[in-house]
């Protein structure tokens, strides 16, 4: 379908961890957005509608219809923004301790590409449900900590670092390893 004028720029990423909703199908008002979209997968930065509010619908991965939303949201975009909406939480009623509660988190100012040549921003979210305020530290090349105390639901960079290989370790306060992740 055609979209009004004027637009936002919007990503989408999948990361509710919950066995019910491994896939789902995100519908923008009527339309079909994303079919089987996937847990720890990310859409391509997308033009959705803006100073116009409308609905965002979570649905089963079989949903023939925006009416089969588990889940709805209302969004109204600034003209001209890029945002980053991350799903997260869970959306089963038992199975899960804490049951956070599934949403959709959204952050203005997201960057298709890195603010200066060479260079990779890197946005950090934190989206473990079950986890404590932590701190991402760098432990291969910088060897600092980049994020300190970001909580559940929170947004919190851009990093602006030379394109390079890296490994981004999650840690308690305390600096105790959680785990670490390969970021080439």
């Amino acid at each position: 379908p055609l979209l009004p004028n004027p637009t936002a720029r919007v990503q989408v990423i999948h990361n509710s961890a919950d066995a019910a909703a491994a896939s789902v199908d995100v519908w923008l008002n009527d339309a079909l957005l994303i079919n089987d979209f996937a847990f720890r997968t990310a859409s391509s930065f997308i033009d959705a509608p803006a100073t116009i509010g409308f609905t965002v619908g979570i649905a089963p991965p079989t949903s023939t219809s925006a009416s089969e939303s588990i889940a709805t949201f209302n969004f109204n975009l600034d003209e001209g923004g890029t945002y980053i909406i991350t799903a997260n939480g869970i959306v089963s009623g038992s199975g899960y301790n804490p049951a956070t509660p599934f949403d959709l988190y959204a952050t203005p100012d997201a960057r298709e590409a890195a603010a200066t040549a060479g260079n990779t921003d890197i946005l950090v979210f934190h989206g473990c449900t079950d986890a404590p305020t932590v701190d991402v530290a760098e432990i291969s090349v910088v060897n600092a900590t980049l994020v300190d105390d970001i909580s559940y639901g929170d947004y919190r960079g851009y990093l602006e670092v030379p394109a390079s290989d890296y490994v981004l370790q999650v840690q308690l306060a305390d600096g105790t390893p959680v785990v670490s992740y390969q970021a080439p």
